[in-house]
């Protein structure tokens, strides 16, 4: 099919909008077999067919509903809806499905679902941390001191009253909802404080989470679920804002954009560089399996931006959680865009949160210089 016509009175006008389309067609016509997106999609929004082609309509219907659309996805700057997909499509499928529509393109991903684990594997990188002229790192191992687990240390933040605290995902330094203010947050974690690494030092104490509720959207305020915890960092002089070797974290915070080139430093893949593809056009479902905390459940999320990693490589696994996006304007200048939250290793995808409304949440603005 060369050309996909919506058929809603008023012609799309932005790929968000092409996206929703597709999303409620796909919800009429029973398209979501292995993610619970049904609750997350209105049942508002165009159909489309091929220029009014009911055999090959009937035919990308069959298609998408033998491979399962797990996500839909969006990139404004490209003018392009990604269909994320279970199955792997074929040559002969690529043939029949539509790949642009009225200045709109098509792409199609195989993957999309999302998932938050335990059990980090050992780091690829020699050790998972790094220390900077005897200061911990930011981008190195940390984890709650009454768990055996690890995930990543974001970054830096400041509040209003000057007081500097580390930051990380809930499911990371908040025990998934359940830390108690002032529970001790050691670095290296527990999981990766074994004979060869630095003396564990407790970094900071839990000092405030945003939540990570399940639920379906029609029974909970899903807006609020952000993955995102701070700990009060005990003593400053001890870390600081450089990502492991790499980099310092920059001055800036900027929202992330499809077709951004990123790069981020973790406890699990050190630094790696991929491209945000997409930006979801409907809430996330993100399946949580966290043993440490004895959490299996689905949460659903508002805002999220998936990568592809470079070289057909995961641009983040497991126990990199936590970590800071950060993307380059291609004129030399990085923003903070985001935090790493879940990925899907099998497929390549990491999922990411939005910065800007963290810190605006959280009342608290980015930490740079702080002892490089």
């Amino acid at each position: 099919m060369q050309d996909v016509v919506d058929n809603s009175e008023k012609k799309p006008e932005t790929a968000r909008e092409v996206a929703e389309n597709v999303l409620a067609w796909a919800k009429k016509h029973n398209l979501f077999d292995k993610v619970p997106l049904d609750e997350a999609v209105d049942d508002v929004g165009g159909d489309f067919s091929s220029g009014g082609d009911a055999f090959r309509a009937q035919a990308v219907e069959e298609i998408l509903r033998k491979k399962s659309i797990n996500l839909v996805g969006f990139s404004e700057p490209e003018k392009k809806v990604i269909i994320f997909t279970n199955g792997k499509l074929s040559k002969s499928d690529e043939k029949i499905l539509p790949f642009h529509t009225s200045g709109f393109s098509f792409d199609y991903i195989q993957g999309g679902v999302a998932y938050v684990k335990g059990n980090p594997p050992p780091p690829q990188t020699p050790k998972p941390f790094t220390l900077r002229g005897g200061r911990y790192t930011c981008g190195s191992s940390i984890y709650p001191a009454h768990c055996v687990g690890a995930g990543t240390f974001g970054l830096i933040v400041r509040d209003q009253n000057g007081v500097l605290y580390g930051m990380t995902n809930n499911h990371v330094a908040g025990a998934c909802n359940n830390a108690m203010p002032g529970l001790p947050i050691l670095a290296p974690g527990p999981l990766d404080a074994t004979e060869e690494a630095c003396d564990p030092f407790t970094i900071g104490r839990h000092h405030r989470l945003l939540p990570i509720n399940d639920g379906i959207p029609e029974n909970i305020q899903i807006d609020v679920n952000w993955d995102v915890s701070i700990f009060r960092l005990a003593e400053p002089d001890k870390v600081t804002s450089f990502q492991g070797s790499a980099f310092d974290t920059p001055t800036h915070v900027a929202s992330p954009m499809p077709s951004m080139r990123v790069k981020k430093v973790g406890r699990t893949t050190g630094l790696t560089g991929g491209t945000i593809v997409a930006q979801s056009a409907s809430p996330v479902p993100v399946q949580y399996q966290v043993p440490e905390y004895g959490v299996r459940k689905n949460v659903f999320f508002e805002t999220v931006y998936v990568v592809v990693g470079d070289n057909g490589l995961p641009f983040s696994k497991a126990g990199d959680s936590g970590s800071l996006v950060v993307a380059d304007d291609g004129q030399g200048n990085t923003h903070a865009v985001g935090l790493v939250f879940a990925g899907n290793e099998q497929r390549g995808l990491s999922f990411i949160l939005p910065l800007p409304e963290i810190m605006q949440k959280l009342s608290v603005e980015i930490v740079s210089g702080h002892h490089v």
